[in-house]
């Protein structure tokens, strides 16, 4: 059966087919195949390879998962070897690491044949989920699998969908290191898996899965694979010319283009217009997907293009977006990173943006407004990509031949498709041809209309707005009077298009005059009447005649207040927002809080994009209106809703309007003198914003921590008030305001760090000495910590000039400078001066001094921080080893063994500086000093090493017993590479 047959109910799901049919419609992706069961072919020995393969939603990352297990099952070598378990596409009841074995031995149970001996899985997996203790659920559930494994005589290969998502949803945090450890360790386990991005846990060297895999990326396909993929799923050929088209199309996705190939052949307009309208119905759940996969912003720019639905610019964009150009324009540039949208023309000054992706177009407006003129517009576009220019002719004649068994009503939907597809490009060799086979007057007028609509869009879009004037004034004089509903459609949309130019033009009596005929002529399209009222409300507040706008507002809400469609809702919402804004300007204000209340109530559940931004600047509003007639217990209740009802919305002008309202509730809190609330509402600007890039944001969060501090000196607090100082003056360090002070300090000090960077000491100790010279003496918290890192970082300097004793100065400056503060950061630099002070002495030589200021570190508890607490007794351990012997360096030892558990990694360094020490102690000494330790089970490869230089013979695994005889080779290396200078080996942050 090919891919062509498959019934309509399996849609784009691979997970439906059998093997046979798996591997009959497979015909891309060939190549990944074949790497991927190499790979798999190769795992033979102690380990594996894991292979995860990504792409986006509809590459194709199921089918060739499914493909290889099918290749597993059917191929008599690899299925004598391996057995596939297939996961789920997603299994969300996979949360910690113990569940993800559950899961596994839940689908061995469903997918291993039929075994008179043996255990039953599934029995066992009924008795396992009763689990409660996770590692003991994991531990048994693994072994269920293994045993299995070792019964078949086969190693497992995990099909895992979606890794990412599984991987995003874990409650776990050491689900990933637990699953690390046995797919590195177990021979019988294979994991193959797909993610459609990738990946923290996969990218960050932090994370448990960091290199764990071979990666295979998915790109779009090219234009011979979609020629391959379309004529095994349609069955026929197409021309190269439209392959290409339906690359473009689909942008290269297999998903898509077998959804585009599934399409009706027929020519018949009729059939077309259905088999679109149920090609988008059938597929609704996959596009939306693809549009609500878009951060929310990204999604609105997205969307005013596809309703643009032709090259457009930046400046028009953001118009039907409602956005600031420049945030328009940096939305684009990610969109266009993303592979959504395309430079399609314009110039290098101002380009014009359309849809990678022309089905996502059409999708989206058919969707959202099945106007027959948008639908025939739709499929008329359709054709042209899907249909060669000899099939486009044959569909015209059959459109002239179909009209006339129509009332008129539908002959002027043919009228119009008909003059739609003399424009399309394909189609200008046969235009002559068409028109003369077409009724008398059929074409004429649409044709003509459209021509004239489509110049004034043109001249509009180049900003030739006189011409375009001009042109939309003729559409409306021409055709105002024509019985058909296209055309009537077409001239309402002129006549709208008129106004807006007029604005445009600062014409704006004439802009009025234009919206007033659209709601004299159109009354019953509510839609475009509704926005033309909107709009010249709008006029009319611009032109400052307020009251004339705030009836206008009144009419919109009135007429229109119960109106379902979005986008009447949409200008209903906006024009009952507005009407507070005027209120309040007019100074009624208590009519303005009813109005700015109503938009709440009304529109408080609605989850439009536009209307969930009018809710929270009303609240805003409302805050700040309450604030004005100084009723501040309330407007701190408003400021509040804001903060709850948006906490999660990351949307822009959102974020902007919580950012604020939580810093005008410190004001308020301060007024009312309730300064540690005042603090408090200060911090939570800074703890939520600290990261935005948003101009407003950062400005509201550098305010706030400027207030914070003001409202922390009222208390007293003073270190307290500096650190916020110092936090703002971080991020704003150009800054020239005066509270910013500090700020200049640390800019200053970073311009040392940079110099040190760049192996630049000498420019980088003038930097330093500046720092120091000018707020050496200062006593806010917030310099102290800049003076403190800056004599640190004047003793590094001198290091890279190779001037030790001018560095062990500096060093112990720094630490004696600071050794009375409570302050954390400055404790924390005195710690890293301390020990690069210590590790010099080390180095000279002065064991006693290199004792004495590691000892500074640990007694006086200057650092919370393992590594540097590991360093401390690194340093003292082989300093006191150095002056009084073995024996006296293991407390320190022991310490060491200890703190490893709160490492976040055993690096090399550290277990190379206890093999050290295993020469000076003796192998005995040092095992059991390792064995006493609760790091005993982390040391195990170490110990066993040691047991087996004092001819023991520890039963450990095989693995085990693999690293400690490399262990033991690098001991041979150190005895054989000793050297008399015991603090030569000591280690440097």
């Amino acid at each position: 059966m090919t891919a062509a047959a498959l019934p309509k109910a399996r849609k784009y799901n691979p997970g439906f087919l059998s093997d046979d049919e798996l591997v009959a419609s497979f015909c891309v992706r060939t190549a990944e195949f074949d790497s991927m069961v190499e790979m798999l072919r190769e795992c033979t020995g102690s380990s594996n390879s894991h292979q995860i393969v990504i792409g986006p939603r509809g590459s194709g990352k199921t089918s060739l998962l499914l493909r290889v297990a099918a290749e597993v099952r059917r191929d008599a070598a690899l299925s004598s070897g391996f057995f596939p378990i297939v996961f789920a596409e997603e299994s969300y009841e996979v949360a910690t690491a113990g569940e993800f074995w559950l899961e596994c031995l839940s689908r061995l149970a469903d997918q291993a044949p039929g075994r008179e001996v043996g255990p039953d899985l599934r029995r066992t997996f009924e008795d396992l989920r009763t689990i409660h203790d996770d590692r003991t659920l994991g531990e048994r559930s693994l072994g269920s699998l293994l045993d299995f494994s070792d019964r078949e005589g086969k190693r497992l290969v995990l099909i895992v969908e979606n890794l990412n998502m599984m991987f995003g949803d874990m409650a776990d945090s050491e689900a990933g290191w637990r699953l690390r450890k046995t797919l590195q360790t177990e021979p019988r386990i294979i994991l193959l898996a797909s993610a459609t991005s990738r990946f923290d846990e996969i990218d960050r060297p932090d994370r448990a899965l960091y290199d764990l895999f071979r990666t295979l990326t998915l790109r779009p396909l090219d234009t011979d694979e979609c020629a391959v993929l379309w004529e095994k799923v349609s069955g026929q050929p197409r021309p190269h010319d439209t392959i290409r088209s339906m690359e473009i199309l689909t942008g290269g996705s297999p998903r898509l283009l077998a959804i585009v190939a599934r399409f009706g052949g027929e020519l018949s307009f009729r059939d077309l217009m259905d088999d679109l309208l149920d090609l988008v119905d059938d597929h609704t759940e996959y596009f939306k997907s693809h549009i609500d996969s878009l951060p929310a912003q990204e999604r609105r720019v997205y969307l005013a293009l596809a309703e643009l639905w032709r090259p457009a610019a930046t400046k028009e964009i953001a118009d039907r977006s409602r956005l600031e150009t420049s945030k328009c324009s940096a939305h684009l540039a990610r969109l266009i990173e993303r592979g959504v949208v395309q430079v399609a023309g314009g110039s290098a000054r101002r380009k014009q943006y359309y849809l990678t992706e022309r089905l996502y177009n059409i999708y989206y407006l058919l969707r959202r407004n099945r106007r027959p003129d948008r639908l025939i517009e739709a499929l008329i576009r359709f054709m042209a990509s899907y249909y060669s220019p000899p099939e486009l002719r044959d569909i015209g004649v059959g459109i002239a031949r179909e009209a006339q068994e129509f009332e008129p009503e539908m002959q002027s939907l043919y009228e119009t498709a008909f003059a739609q597809l003399l424009e399309q490009p394909a189609i200008a060799e046969y235009r002559e041809e068409l028109l003369a086979t077409a009724p008398a007057d059929f074409s004429d007028t649409a044709v003509a209309a459209r021509a004239l609509f489509d110049e004034a869009m043109l001249l509009w879009n180049q900003d030739r707005v006189e011409e375009a004037l001009a042109a939309f004034d003729e559409l409306v004089s021409r055709y105002e009077k024509s019985q058909t509903p296209a055309l009537l459609e077409g001239v309402a949309t002129a006549l709208f298009n008129k106004g807006l130019a007029l604005g445009r033009l600062d014409r704006h009596e004439e802009e009025i005059v234009a919206y007033d005929a659209i709601v004299g002529c159109y009354g019953e399209n509510e839609t475009l009447v509704a926005i033309a009222l909107f709009n010249k409300g709008v006029t009319l507040y611009n032109l400052n005649r307020q009251r004339e706008a705030l009836a206008v507002f009144d009419e919109v809400i009135l007429c229109y207040g119960e109106s379902e469609t979005p986008v009447v809702v949409e200008q209903v919402a906006t024009a009952l927002f507005n009407k507070g804004v005027v209120l309040g300007e007019l100074n009624r204000h208590e009519e303005e809080l009813v109005a700015y209340d109503e938009v709440v109530g009304r529109y408080g559940e609605n989850g439009m994009l536009v209307i969930v931004e009018q809710v929270a600047t009303a609240l805003f509003n409302k805050g700040m209106a309450l604030h004005g007639l100084n009723r501040l217990e309330e407007a701190i209740v408003s400021y509040d809703e804001i903060a709850r009802r948006y906490e999660e919305n990351e949307t822009p002008i959102i974020v902007e309007q919580v950012a604020t309202a939580l810093f005008n509730k410190g004001i308020a809190l301060d007024g009312l003198n309730r300064l540690e609330e005042a603090v408090v509402a200060y911090g939570e600007v800074v703890s939520r914003y600290e990261e935005s890039e948003a101009p407003v944001v950062v400005e509201q969060v550098a305010t706030a921590l400027v207030s914070k501090g003001v409202v922390l000196s009222k208390l007293n607090r003073y270190e307290d008030a500096f650190v916020a100082f110092d936090e703002v003056l971080g991020r704003y360090g150009d800054h020239e305001m005066p509270v910013f002070l500090e700020r200049v300090a640390a800019a200053l000090y970073n311009k040392g760090v940079a110099f040190g960077e760049l192996n630049r000491p000498e420019e980088a100790l003038a930097a330093f000495d500046e720092v120091v010279g000018r707020y050496g003496d200062r006593k806010m918290p917030a310099l102290l910590e800049i003076v403190a890192k800056t004599l640190y970082n004047k003793g590094v300097a001198f290091l890279q000039l190779n001037r030790p004793d001018d560095a062990l100065a500096a060093f112990d400056k720094a630490a004696c400078r600071f050794a009375k503060s409570e302050h954390p950061v400055v404790r924390e630099q005195t710690a890293i001066a301390l020990l690069e002070k210590s590790y010099l002495e080390l180095q000279n030589r002065q064991y006693e001094a290199a004792t004495e200021t590691a000892g500074r570190v640990l007694g006086q508890r200057l650092t919370e921080s393992p590594e540097k607490l590991w360093q401390g007794h690194l340093i003292r351990a082989r300093a006191t080893l150095a002056s009084d012997g073995p024996s006296a360096c293991e407390q320190d030892l022991e310490a060491m063994v200890a703190i490893l558990l709160r490492l976040d990694s055993l690096s090399r360094e550290s277990l190379s500086s206890l093999m050290e020490f295993s020469i000076d102690l003796g192998p005995a000494r040092m095992r059991d000093l390792i064995q006493a330790s609760p790091a005993a089970d982390f040391l195990l490869p170490f110990t066993t090493a040691l047991e087996q230089e004092l001819g023991l013979d520890p039963k450990v695994a095989r693995e085990i017993e693999e690293v400690a005889q490399d262990v033991r080779q690098i001991l041979v290396k150190l005895r054989e590479g000793r050297t008399d200078d015991r603090g030569a080996s000591a280690s440097r942050r």
